[in-house]
Order: structure tokens, then C-alpha cells, then sequence
């Protein structure tokens, strides 16, 4: 598998070239046909509602038609490196998430075929998540103190559910226990919707996850929340506090943006980091984001590669400490 992707990255290596002396004139000329947005995550889930928000504006805003292609599986991580080996013309766009260019890099056991630093392109940051904890509505808990002493009086008792080992959900509860010194059953899922429906059934205690996702299920009382992973709390849920009220050390932020196959030509990437900026930056969009559980960003790419950095840093050490491996 490692020498197939290989001889592909040869062969890109080559289409990198001619892509390079035609750049400025592809750009130019850039989107002349439909563009695809490869999301790595099921349907339903907080990745793919953003994923076709955007390319429902971007479909307008460029003049050709972005289509959503939603390649399930390894934490997103097929989706990447469905990317990384296609053609570098701008008409495969990745929606790049934080778990794919800051924790499956570093995380052990993992099988990622790629070095997103080498073989990817940050374009640009849409939006962050509204993080949370929460739980069952069949079980007692009403505050984060109820669940660590609840796991504290049984150790390994309670459920967590997660959207796969070593995927973002999965860490910010690792984290979570880290911090509480407690122990809780991990029960991972192929995304987060499955998951969650697992807990709405009472199957399992809790989870962490996006807003954007779980927001219908809290309003139809579905879950329970308990608490946002982020500072300040969402303004959509207002007296839902955060976890750093009990445990001041804990913050778990996450993203969601747009990322190239290596090479491409600067200025489609250029172009597509300003078209979202400008989205990003219109008050109509923007606030509509923020009632769904999202953070908008908008950032530069220097601005983008930066946060990656500072990210994956921060993710490795939680990894180091808890010891979680990739299956």
C-alpha cells in the first residue's frame, strides 16, 4: 500500500510541474467546471451540515456547482488522503478538519499514508465548533460534578461514546478524565450521529461532541447538556456553563476549514481563501453560523498554518499522557 502511494505521489510529483508553468493561467480561468468538497464524515454530523452550507454559498459565489462527496472513515482520514492524491487543478477541495492535520499525524498505531504538511494545502479556517458535554436524559446528571463523582463511586462503569478511537471526541473525553482522575468505558462509533443515537436510546451514559449537531436533540429532549468545552460558554444555550468552571485546566477547541492537494496553483488557492473570508465576513452568514453552534473564522493561510502548528502541540501531549492508540 505505502510503495502504491508512493509511485502516486511520483506521478503527482509531475503533475505539480506542468501544474506550476500553467498556474497563473489555470487560476485565472479557475473554477471552469463543477468542484468537488470531500468531506470525511457521515451525514448528519456537524462536518458535513457546515460542509454543505458552504458549498451551497461557494456554488454562488464561484459560478460552478460545489459538490459534496462525503468519503467516510479513519477518523476523516480516507477523505485526506483521497485529496492528497488527486490531481492538484483546484477541482478537489478538502473539508480539512483539525483531526486530520493535528492528531492522526501523531497519534500511535495510526496508518495515515500521508504527511499533511508535505501533501496538503491549508486554504482557510470557515468556522470553530461550539464543543459540549452531554448525556443521556435516562441518567441522573445534571452538572459535571454529578459525573465525575458518579465515576468516581464506579470506576469504569460509566459509557462515553466517540466517533472513533483516536478522533476528536475521543480526545477531549480523555482529556476530561485526565484532569477528573477518573476511568469511564470508551464505546466508539463510525461518526458522531450513530453515536448519538446510541445515547438518545439510553445505551450509553454520554459523549462530547459539536453543537451543530446535537443542538436538535437537546431542543426536542433527546440529551441532556451538561456543559460547553470552550470559553465563553455558546450564547445558543445560555446558562449551560463550561467545564473549566470544575476543572479549571480543561479547553477543548476544534475547526473546520478548506485544504488542497499539494501544489496546486497559489492563486485558485488565493481565490478560494477570499471567497470564504468574504462569506465569513457577511453579518447574515455569520450569525447564522453562531445559531448553530459554530465560531466563525475566516483567516489567512499563514494565519491557517499557524493554528495547525499550535494545535497539533497541544493534542500530542494530551496523546502522550493517556497513551491512546489508533486502531
Amino acid at each position: 500500500m505505502r510503495r502504491l502511494f508512493d509511485t502516486t505521489r511520483l506521478l503527482l510529483a509531475l503533475l505539480v510541474l506542468s501544474a506550476a508553468l500553467a498556474g497563473p493561467a489555470a487560476a485565472q480561468t479557475w473554477p471552469s467546471k463543477p468542484v468537488k468538497l470531500v468531506n470525511g464524515y457521515p451525514a448528519g454530523g456537524g462536518a458535513d451540515i457546515l460542509a454543505r452550507l458552504v458549498a451551497e454559498k461557494l456554488t454562488a459565489a464561484l459560478g460552478q456547482q460545489v459538490i459534496v462527496d462525503n468519503r467516510t472513515g479513519a477518523t476523516g482520514m480516507i477523505a485526506a488522503q483521497s485529496v492528497a492524491a488527486a490531481a492538484p487543478d483546484g477541482y478537489t477541495v478538502l473539508f480539512y478538519t483539525m483531526n486530520m492535520c493535528c492528531t492522526s499525524p501523531v497519534m500511535p498505531g495510526n496508518k495515515v499514508n500521508i504527511d499533511p504538511d508535505k501533501d496538503l494545502m491549508p486554504v482557510v479556517r470557515v468556522a470553530g465548533l461550539d464543543n459540549l458535554l452531554y448525556v443521556s436524559p435516562q441518567t441522573p446528571f445534571r452538572t459535571v460534578k454529578d459525573v465525575i463523582d458518579a465515576a468516581k463511586a464506579a470506576p469504569g462503569k460509566l459509557t462515553y461514546g466517540s466517533s472513533g478511537v483516536g478522533g476528536s471526541y475521543h480526545l477531549w473525553t480523555a482529556l476530561f478524565t485526565t484532569l477528573a482522575g477518573i476511568e469511564m468505558l470508551h464505546v466508539p462509533f463510525r461518526g458522531g450521529p450513530p453515536a448519538i443515537a446510541e445515547i438518545v436510546a439510553g445505551r450509553i451514559d454520554m459523549m462530547f461532541g459539536n453543537l451543530a449537531e446535537i443542538l436538535p436533540h437537546i431542543r426536542n429532549g433527546g440529551v441532556r447538556a451538561i456543559a460547553f468545552t470552550s470559553v465563553p460558554p455558546s450564547p445558543v444555550l445560555p446558562g449551560v456553563p463550561t467545564i473549566a468552571q470544575t476543572l479549571p485546566d480543561y479547553r477543548a477547541d476544534n475547526w473546520f476549514g478548506l485544504g488542497l492537494p499539494a501544489g496546486t496553483p497559489p492563486a485558485i488557492a488565493d481565490r478560494l481563501n477570499a471567497e470564504v473570508r468574504r462569506l465569513v465576513a457577511d453579518k447574515e452568514f455569520s450569525d447564522r453560523l453562531v445559531s448553530m453552534g459554530y465560531q466563525p473564522i475566516g483567516d489567512t493561510i499563514p494565519e491557517m498554518k499557524a493554528a495547525i502548528q499550535s494545535d497539533r502541540a497541544k493534542w500530542k501531549k494530551v496523546i502522550d499522557a493517556t497513551g491512546i492508540r489508533a486502531e
